[in-house]
């Protein structure tokens, strides 16, 4: 992959908060990229090039891009990895009749065996073991950008094709839902549904419980916290954490990636031990937060914010994010992280790909 010698606005602005840009970095930086470069796993992500989103893979540091899709006429967005290893979800955008939609689909991960799993479909998620799948369906089947606008939460068998809606009628406006990994829980973002304004929730799978995290509204004194991801060990909760009280900012504002350690065990299940593990400040953002396989690291995007009144809208699925980069950080070493992509080509959305296992070891 080519690296970029060019240091843009935010490659320096994030220098200055101790991330630093290949050559550049640190003993500690140093020591968390030969990590890296050790690590089973690969990351997926979308990126905007030649004037068109698809689906791309790389090793743990950056190294090995190569493109999955290469579909012309087709947006891919929002890959998630099996836990095996072997399958992408993501979501499609096409346009057809003058109209366009979003539907999820299902390939391997060499991009072979592609098929469309369900209509008007957004945000597809994984269950524990792979069987099964849950996603959102756009309210009143119309077509937005906005991820938050829908209504529904369902789940997919893949062997019998038998789909499900969650027994609560008021799931809906939810942000990056992802299951639990002993499959009783979904964490997600929730805005105005289930009785929450703008809330980190999880909720029962297949049940009515719910429980709030985190509120980015009253009184949580103008902040806002969005897009959580639970760890693959069940122990932690990610997220990006955004100070909004200065939101279209003169230099105020600040963004962290945040995490708090959770017992999805406990009759309340709650979040304690909350600490900031990246720090940036204006204009860069940081979003879409993803734990590693084996929950010890987090990628995650960062770019500038845009200008103009859609200049704040770049971390949605779909929208060009120009100079936007994906990063890892170690939880345990906070503001301890590297660069990864160096082409601003609207790099978001990254997912863990785990280390493929023969079918005959696989999880159901």
């Amino acid at each position: 992959m080519t690296r970029h010698t060019t240091r843009t606005l935010p490659m320096l602005l994030a220098c200055l908060c101790g991330l630093a840009a290949a050559g550049e970095l640190n003993a500690k930086q140093k020591k968390l990229m030969a990590e890296l470069r050790d690590c089973p796993f690969r990351i997926v992500f979308e990126s905007h090039r030649d004037g068109n989103w698809d689906l791309y893979l790389m090793n743990a540091d950056g190294s090995g891009l190569r493109n999955l899709t290469r579909t012309p006429d087709v947006q891919e967005m929002y890959p998630h990895a099996s836990p095996d290893g072997t399958r992408l979800l993501f979501v499609a955008e096409q346009t057809k009749g003058g109209k366009r939609t979003h539907e999820s689909y299902l390939m391997n991960l060499d991009g072979t065996g592609r098929r469309q799993i369900a209509k008007n479909a957004r945000q597809p998620f994984w269950g524990p073991k792979g069987k099964r799948i849950g996603y959102v369906k756009a309210e009143k089947g119309s077509f937005s950008e906005a991820g938050r606008h829908n209504r529904g939460l369902y789940y997919l068998d893949l062997a019998t094709g038998e789909q499900t809606r969650h027994p609560r009628n008021d799931v809906f406006n939810l942000l990056n839902p992802c299951w639990s990994s002993d499959g009783r829980w979904i964490c997600a973002t929730i805005l105005g549904g289930m009785g929450f304004r703008d809330s980190i929730v999880v909720f029962e799978a297949h049940g009515t419980k719910v429980f709030e995290l985190v509120r980015s509204h009253k009184p949580a004194k103008n902040v806002y916290q969005c897009r959580p991801d639970l760890s693959p060990d069940g122990r932690h909760v990610g997220w990006g954490k955004d100070d909004v009280d200065n939101h279209f900012g003169t230099g105020r504002r600040t963004m962290w990636v945040e995490v708090g350690d959770i017992d999805l065990t406990a009759p309340k299940v709650t979040l304690t031990n909350r600490r900031n593990v990246v720090t940036v400040k204006y204009p860069l953002e940081t979003y879409h937060i993803e734990w590693s396989p084996d929950s010890r690291f987090i990628a995650y995007s960062q770019g500038e914010r845009g200008k103009g009144r859609m200049g704040g809208s770049r971390p949605v699925i779909g929208r060009k994010a120009p100079g936007w980069d994906l990063w890892v950080v170690k939880p345990s070493e906070p503001e301890v992280a590297v660069q990864l992509t160096f082409d601003g080509q609207s790099n978001k959305e990254p997912d863990w790909v785990p280390a493929a296992r023969p079918a005959s070891k696989a999880g159901q």
